[in-house]
């Protein structure tokens, strides 16, 4: 137990280091406030639209309660296992209409989080074929060079950013980064999707269960 809190200590001292030579902290707080301001205008365009734009409430019940909560959440599950092109708050405004609201904020996040192992595990073996290694290093180039550069920071980002986990998550798996470490870090993933229920819950005060 000694041992494992002393390479603990060690390799985040290692880290800090690596990080305030490269510049990886200065990378870490210049996205960090864009992200405060993305949510913050996110936030605000959300208001306006359901406001006085679109009746949210029509929309969402016509659109879910035509399906089982299972399939709705397989959906979720795939899209964030597969490129992530299905947005993630769409789901979690679709929770406030449930009995257990925060029971599906959790069940959804998790199906997020596992969604994005999974898209790790096959960039893993999807690097191994020489067209896809070429086609996604053309592709993913920047991406690519972040994260051997910046490792865990990015993907701290990307778990808590409102745009898709599963593309760096794929390319972590590519660059043979840590999985242990990947795993935990993604664990972000759990608070972006409560801390983005708080956010849209308080703005969308008149939305009510279908």
């Amino acid at each position: 137990m000694g041992k494992n809190k002393r390479d603990l200590s060690e390799r985040s001292r290692l880290y800090h280091h690596y990080y305030k030579r490269t510049g990886g902290y200065t990378f870490l707080g210049k996205n960090v406030i864009k992200l405060l301001l993305v949510l913050g205008v996110f936030g605000a365009l959300l208001y306006v639209l359901t406001t006085h734009v679109i009746d949210l409430n029509t929309i969402m019940c016509d659109w879910f309660t035509r399906l089982p909560v299972v399939l709705i959440v397989a959906t979720l599950f795939l899209s964030e296992t597969f490129l992530g092109l299905l947005p993630p708050d769409m789901y979690i405004i679709w929770a406030k209409s449930l009995p257990n609201t925060y029971l599906m904020v959790f069940i959804l996040a998790l199906s997020s989080y596992v969604g994005g192992l999974i898209s790790y595990g096959y960039g893993t073996l999807l690097y191994k074929i020489p067209t896809i290694q070429y086609w996604v290093e053309e592709k993913f180039a920047l991406q690519f060079t972040q994260i051997r550069k910046f490792g865990g920071l990015l993907v701290f980002l990307s778990a808590m950013a409102p745009l898709p986990f599963s593309p760096v998550s794929v390319v972590a798996g590519m660059v043979r980064f840590p999985f242990r470490l990947f795993w935990t870090i993604a664990l972000a993933r759990f608070a972006r999707f409560f801390l983005y229920a708080i956010i849209l819950y308080s703005t969308l005060s008149n939305f009510d269960t279908c």
